[in-house]
């Protein structure tokens, strides 16, 4: 069912005011905003570099709006999307090896990066035996998402691939944003105050790292024009935005057009003025990504992004069960945007609280999309789930400001 931000029956006229110019208000208009995306190829830079190491991104180049949880979330959010640009791929183990080598080198002096954690060259097995593959080790194979990391980690991984490209580090631990973020590895700090926790297995040092400029809360500097983990918003825009103006609903898989990932699509009020009936579940969302369901089977000849993803050719010891695959081998959001249902979880910039959460932080943060040994239920473009920060459940897909 798609979602048409502006188009309403004659007979029916609504108008509401949109400044995009703010930074909190939530009164925004519905417009049919066609996006203006640009693709563009950044490189790794090294000239001893064996391999060719590029990261391909696609900008949005124009502001516009999202309703965040449409269609599937009791409670939902409005809010401005400013042009961004993202990965048109999740980051593949041999990227992340490179990066993290450089970055942890003794050579590097007081800018040495530290990790909780090496990262995977991929992951395999059912929810109740997933094995990670490769885990620290030199790149066996090409185009595998990286898997096995935390939120700490990928947000200092951002910081040192920004360093490494001659980019300003986004995440700091200091206002002034001088210091970037090097560790993943807690320190210990004050425990914000007022926050009560929402769930009842929440550490108390889960709320010790969240003051000001710990490794869960740094300073966040969004002028910076360096890597950056994607904004939940940012995130769902490019799985739900269509080249038309419109949107797919929240319940339907990244792309899929057809109707929602399980059970009939609930009409929105807008669609109830324009006479939009129910949606029946989609066929074909299996097709636009890795689930429980599909991804035992052979992956194509040549993804997307250029790999051999049969499991013949695939270095990760699957044995005939479930794993992740190379990048690229389904259908992409309508943006183009590969690999946003299934596959690698992602982790996200955001914490991972309630749209209506009144405070500052929250203990847990924001991971998106179902997984390669997960349902397709999952699938849903408005699905996220909530982590602590120290859990090695995720990889990541980069997004930067564009100014």
């Amino acid at each position: 069912m798609n979602k048409f931000l502006f188009a309403l029956p004659a007979v029916c006229v609504l108008f509401f005011s949109c400044d995009f110019s703010g930074d909190n208000s939530n009164d925004y208009a519905y417009y049919n905003v066609v996006p203006r995306r640009e693709d563009s190829q950044f490189s790794v830079p090294d000239s001893n570099l064996k391999i060719d190491l590029k990261i391909d991104m696609i900008s949005i180049l124009n502001a516009d709006v999202i309703v965040l949880g449409e269609d599937a979330e009791s409670v939902t959010k409005t809010v401005k999307v400013l042009p961004f640009s993202m990965s048109k791929f999740e980051v593949s183990y041999n990227v992340w090896h490179f990066v993290y080598k450089w970055a942890t080198s003794d050579s590097r002096g007081e800018k040495k990066y530290t990790f909780e954690n090496s990262g995977a060259e991929g992951q395999y097995g059912d929810l109740s035996g997933s094995k990670l593959f490769n885990e620290g080790g030199e790149p066996k194979d090409e185009g595998i998402p990286v898997c096995g990391i935390n939120w700490r980690d990928a947000v200092v991984w951002c910081n040192a691939l920004s360093e490494l490209c001659g980019l300003a580090p986004v995440y700091c631990t200091d206002s002034a944003f001088k210091n970037p973020l090097r560790s993943s590895i807690y320190a210990e700090g004050e425990t914000p105050s007022n926050i009560p926790l929402p769930y009842g297995n929440a550490k108390a040092t889960d709320m010790t790292s969240l003051s000001k400029g710990n490794v869960d809360n740094p300073y966040v500097n969004k002028n910076a024009d360096g890597f950056r983990l994607p904004y939940i918003y940012e995130w769902e825009y490019a799985a739900r935005k269509c080249n038309d103006g419109s949107f797919i609903s929240g319940k339907n898989a990244p792309g899929d057009k057809s109707g929602p990932c399980s059970g009939n699509s609930k009409p929105t009020l807008m669609d109830e003025i324009m006479g939009i009936t129910p949606t029946p579940p989609s066929k074909v969302a299996k097709n636009y990504g890795w689930n429980m369901g599909n991804s035992k089977n052979d992956g194509p000849r040549e993804t997307a992004a250029g790999w051999d993803d049969r499991n013949s050719s695939c270095k990760i010891p699957a044995n005939g069960s479930m794993r992740i695959h190379k990048q690229g081998g389904k259908l992409p959001s309508e943006l183009g945007f590969y690999d946003l249902a299934g596959n690698a979880y992602e982790w996200c910039c955001d914490f991972g609280s309630p749209y209506d959460w009144k405070y500052e932080v929250y203990p847990y943060k924001s991971m998106k999309q179902g997984g390669y040994n997960a349902s397709y239920v999952y699938f849903e473009s408005c699905y996220r789930r909530a982590d602590p920060a120290y859990v090695k459940t995720g990889g990541l897909r980069l997004a930067r400001t564009v100014e």
